[in-house]
């Protein structure tokens, strides 16, 4: 008996059992293929979805911004917020950016580029009004602002206006403000002033009327 012709046999039998798991294969891969296509798809359409939600915010924190430079002694200027530009490769550059136009530029400048007390009049316009949108979408209602070192960089002159700002500020928004700084100011929006004054014996509280 030749003992090649059952090998021969197996290894057909083999052969054929082979083709049809390449079959199936070829068949998950094209399932595969396709199901990497309709990923695809979403992988874009969430980015997309995700860049109008933020879009959106973002108009919103311009109206809020742009309502407090005015009364906050940046008279005619106009902040403009961007996000997470999609490139010409198709992936995405993040990093929020923000510019400022000026009544006698019409090039938008970067923030970056105002001087120190222009950029922290900027600064606190944008910390209030996205404090502002981030609660309303919450949905809080928060009665309390408090304003650690907010005249950073600003000259006395700056530093009332600021006073101004927020005592007109809590007023209209029924809010208490609270304002703490080493820069000693006398101002007649204070409803009341506390000041710490450090003694041998340790820190003590001065006023409060």
């Amino acid at each position: 008996a030749n003992p090649f012709r059952e090998q021969i046999a197996s290894l057909r039998k083999q052969e054929k059992e082979t083709h049809s798991e390449l079959e199936q294969l070829d068949k998950e891969i094209v399932n595969l293929q396709q199901r990497i296509e309709r990923t695809r798809h979403w992988i874009k359409g969430f980015k997309d979805v995700r860049l109008y939600l933020i879009e959106e915010i973002l108009q919103e924190l311009e109206i809020a911004a742009n309502s407090m430079l005015p009364e906050i002694g940046l008279l005619d200027g106009r902040l403009e917020f961007s996000v997470e530009k999609e490139t010409k490769s198709g992936s995405t550059k993040r990093g929020l950016n923000a510019v400022v136009f000026s009544p006698g530029n019409k090039i938008a400048v970067r923030w970056e580029s105002w001087s120190g007390g222009e950029s922290q009049r900027l600064r606190i316009v944008g910390a209030l009004a996205l404090s502002q949108v981030l609660l309303e979408h919450a949905g809080v209602q928060c009665n309390l602002e408090v304003l650690d070192e907010p005249t950073s960089y600003m000259a006395r002159s700056g530093a009332r206006d600021l006073c101004e700002f927020l005592a007109s500020r809590a007023k209209q928004l029924d809010k208490v403000s609270i304002y703490v700084d080493h820069l000693t100011m006398d101002s007649n929006y204070f409803d009341s002033v506390i000041t710490v004054v450090k003694t041998p014996k340790g820190s003590v509280l001065e006023g409060g009327g």
